[in-house]
């Protein structure tokens, strides 16, 4: 047994009824207006059907189209059994062709539709019962009419023609319904397999393009947008398919003068700096440009982490080296301490020689931290929150900034995704740089968060201190740069490094006397 999805059968429920209640209320209204012509048209005039009986049949027919209307589904069964409604409809015709004076009235024709409905109904099964069953009560007629008796030599000849060429074309009627039924089964059947492929497909590409760390923009010659991924509607908010983007006209000019050619450029797009790699495409015969668009920011930022990956794994490799010699010296001059006699002039070389340890110390644990920039652990960081456990951290360490640190945020449930270590290490030397150099009152550090477009929140650290001299800003993130006397230039360099691993950025502003941490904001805050 054929089987059919519950889907195609709605549809065919909802087409195949109606169209047949149309034939049926057709059929009654002009056979009414027809029998009432007929019968009070005029005195010579005579009534092409019996009175009561064709009134009846023409009130029970009635009952069956509004059944039909109200409850069509009871028009539908299994398709293990033949149809129930085009046995009644097949049936009801052979009546009228009955009342109507039989064969040679004409209407014995009206039994072909409903031949072809059963067989729609039944979706292409039984054709030749349906047309069996129409034969047969074509024969029944020939009888009840006196076509046929006994004696072949006095038979209605023409009747009994009309007879055969009505039941020839019940089965013509029939086969040709059926195959055509099978064929749409058929193709609904494939319709459906490669609709199923189709949404599978789909949902891949999506899948894919949604992946894709560029944001992905495809347009046609005329610049209107035919596909585009979640990263691109995060940098441009208003795309939106089959809508036209002027903003891509300067693309589709340099793509039209080499169509075959892919392409890369730096360009503004919505007042934002950025890298497009353009590659033409062809989708059934039309011409398309396929944009895979990133953030010129974000680029710097990983072509600069890139960059330093290798730095960071040789300073990593010499603090190693460096750790043992120094935990020989350390423990030599402890031994040497223990010997001597106490002499001031050696108590201050060795005070140098641990002053010194103790700077080299420093210098090889900010050195750790660049190669701990490598294994990023990236979450959502609520910043709020993230200031509150700093301040109270920040204040235990250092509790004469106790009540001199400000914070303001603008807007609400600001969230980067960042790893935590990261973000906690460069505020953290951020904010001693800026404890440093401050007046040491109630304003000393001012923190601003806000944010900076759609994609990054900023983080501006400032205090209230004398600033960055021109002759120095120069070399405020150059290593082992410093003005401290037991600084060791590490700190504002490790900083930007753990930046640039979280995709963020860090620069010093001298107009807010302070320096701006920039990391990519978390996606569901968008």
């Amino acid at each position: 047994m054929t089987k059919i999805s519950s889907q195609e059968l709605d549809n065919l429920s909802e087409r195949i009824p109606g169209l047949t209640n149309i034939a049926r209320i057709a059929i009654v209204m002009s056979l009414l207006v027809f029998q009432t012509v007929s019968a009070y048209g005029g005195a010579s005039e005579k009534a092409a059907f019996p009175m009561i009986e064709f009134y009846s049949w023409a009130a029970v027919y009635s009952i069956l189209i509004m059944l039909s209307v109200f409850r069509p589904d009871w028009q539908w069964q299994s398709l293990e059994l033949p149809n129930a409604s085009a046995v009644v409809d097949i049936s009801m015709m052979m009546i009228l062709v009955y009342l109507a004076g039989g064969l040679g009235s004409g209407f014995g024709i009206l039994v072909l539709p409903f031949v072809a409905t059963s067989c729609l109904l039944s979706y292409g099964h039984y054709p030749l019962l349906y047309a069996g069953y129409a034969s047969m009560l074509y024969v029944i007629n020939l009888v009840l009419d006196g076509s046929i008796r006994f004696n072949p030599l006095s038979w209605n000849t023409q009747n009994v023609i009309t007879a055969i060429l009505l039941a020839g074309a019940c089965y013509l009627v029939a086969i040709l319904t059926a195959f055509a039924a099978k064929y749409l089964e058929q193709a609904s059947e494939s319709a459906s397999k490669h609709q199923l492929a189709y949404r599978r497909i789909s949902g891949l590409n999506r899948l894919v393009l949604n992946r894709v760390q560029e944001a992905v923009i495809v347009i046609d010659a005329s610049q209107r947008v035919w596909l585009f991924n979640k990263q691109a509607k995060a940098y441009f908010p208003g795309l939106a398919v089959d809508q036209q983007e002027l903003v891509f006209g300067e693309l589709v000019s340099r793509w039209q003068y080499q169509p075959d050619k892919a392409f890369e450029t730096d360009i503004h797009i919505f007042q934002h700096a950025m890298h497009v790699r353009a590659v033409p495409l062809i989708q059934e015969q039309t011409e398309l440009l396929m944009l895979y668009v990133r953030s010129l920011r974000e680029v710097a930022a990983e072509a600069m982490s890139t960059k330093l990956t290798s730095l960071g794994q040789l300073t990593a490799n010499l603090a190693h080296e460096i750790r043992n010699p120094m935990s020989a010296i350390r423990h030599a001059s402890d031994l040497l301490q223990e010997n001597e006699e106490q002499d001031p002039v050696k108590a201050k070389l060795y005070g140098i020689i641990d002053s010194n340890i103790q700077r080299i110390d420093k210098m090889l644990e900010d050195v750790s931290l660049l190669n701990k920039r490598d294994n990023i652990s990236r979450e959502p960081i609520n910043l709020m929150k993230f200031w509150l456990a700093f301040k109270q951290e920040f204040t235990l360490n250092n509790s004469d900034a106790i009540g001199c640190l400000r914070m303001n945020m603008e807007g609400n449930n600001l969230t980067v995704l960042a790893d935590h270590m990261h973000v906690q290490q460069i505020m953290w030397n951020l904010c001693n740089n800026a404890w440093r150099h401050s007046r040491k009152d109630e304003n000393a550090i001012t923190v601003l968060i806000r944010p900076s477009g759609r994609m990054h929140i900023s983080i501006v650290v400032a205090d209230n201190g004398k600033g960055v001299s021109p002759e120095m800003r120069n070399h405020l993130f150059e290593p082992f740069y410093t003005t401290e006397k037991q600084g060791t230039g590490l700190g504002l360099y490790v900083a930007r490094e753990l930046a640039y691993a979280n995709l963020g950025q860090l620069h010093y502003h001298p107009e807010m006397n302070g320096f701006e941490l920039i990391l990519p904001r978390e996606a569901a805050d968008e």
